[in-house]
């Protein structure tokens, strides 16, 4: 017989989420670090107040390094930007190359099975649930290895399908460089 769980008083919608889907989620609050820069990837039209919002023609996602020393940024954002870049591990590894230990990468893509994701010509990268977990394991080969850079730091924090409606659900993932 499967043992029950007690869960305590559901004081919020975080409450509720956790109850339903009988798991924990992290929905901390994204700390500032002292000390380091905040990056948004990708930008368009859409600027973080007091971060380097970086995109095309600055910074080139296919083909150049990010601007920054190892270790100098407390957090990078990047909304719908990595699903238009076609290799996407470099990246990766150049994102945990500038993350301080102790930084965050807040991604947000469409998800694969999404109207979105079909509908829009330019996407060149698929993302879903298990997309980072794969990554960042050897289970099917040592991605890190094959893309020819160091071992993964970045730990999963948080990662899940989220929408407002079943067509266009997104990918909502934090990672968290550690030591």
């Amino acid at each position: 017989m499967d043992e029950i769980r007690q869960f305590q008083h559901p004081f919020g919608l975080k409450s509720h989420l956790e109850i339903a889907m009988g798991i924990e989620m992290n929905f901390d609050t994204t700390v500032r670090l002292s000390g380091g820069k905040y990056v948004q990837l990708g930008a368009g039209h859409k600027h973080i107040k007091g971060w380097d919002n970086l995109d095309y023609p600055k910074w080139d996602a296919e083909t150049m390094p990010l601007p920054y020393n190892n270790d100098s940024i407390a957090g990078i954002a990047s909304y719908h930007t990595l699903d238009h870049i076609q290799r996407v591990i470099p990246l990766l590894a150049e994102i945990q190359r500038v993350l301080m230990v102790g930084g965050w990468f807040v991604n947000i893509v469409p998800h694969y099975d999404s109207e979105l994701w079909h509908s829009d010509l330019t996407h060149k990268s698929q993302f879903a649930t298990e997309t980072w977990r794969s990554v960042f394991s050897t289970r099917h080969y040592d991605h890190a290895a094959v893309e020819g850079h160091t071992d993964w730091k970045m730990n999963i924090e948080f990662n899940m399908i989220m929408g407002f409606t079943e067509r266009n659900t997104v990918l909502v993932t934090k990672l968290v460089k550690g030591i």
